[in-house]
């Protein structure tokens, strides 16, 4: 009898997912997470999942340069709904692609944690997730997209 062969594909294994609660507006989020981590979120056009407005979620995008890694910080609300309606109770998604490791996504955490009028920060394991596969899709679209236009608009 012949052999199966299985790949196992981890869409996640370059991702790591921090749940942030707070009640702080987006802009202010992103400016408190750049002044504590040093990190330099910048807001681009809303992230879109559907083709309404009600689809439309905030969006803050960093390319840091030292690690090679991509910070995003995502809404989890637009005020009508949630961009994952399952994790109601939060309010930001900080996505971060390319960690170097683990130990840096723990600091990470630790030092947003540290960032005045933020509840809770969480790491979240993505697997968990319905449809979680298809949203990494429409960030990195969302992300070619918006860089494809600000060098257009350079």
């Amino acid at each position: 009898m012949a052999k199966k062969l299985r790949l196992k594909i981890d869409y996640f294994d370059e991702y790591h997912l921090l749940a942030i609660a707070s009640h702080m507006k987006d802009y202010r989020m992103a400016y408190c997470i750049n002044q504590k981590v040093g990190s330099h979120l910048k807001k681009f056009d809303d992230l879109a999942v559907g083709n309404s407005e009600e689809d439309h979620y905030s969006w803050y995008f960093c390319y840091e340069k030292e690690d090679h890694s991509t910070l995003y910080l995502i809404s989890n609300s637009n005020g009508i709904r949630h961009l994952i309606p399952t994790k109601r109770e939060i309010d930001y998604f900080l996505l971060i692609k390319n960690a170097v490791n683990e130990v840096k996504v723990g600091e990470l955490a630790r030092q947003v944690r540290e960032v005045e009028n933020i509840i809770g920060v969480f790491q979240m394991d993505m697997t968990t997730i319905k449809d979680m596969d298809v949203l990494l899709e429409i960030i990195e679209l969302h992300e070619m997209e918006q860089l494809k236009n600000k060098t257009k608009q350079k």
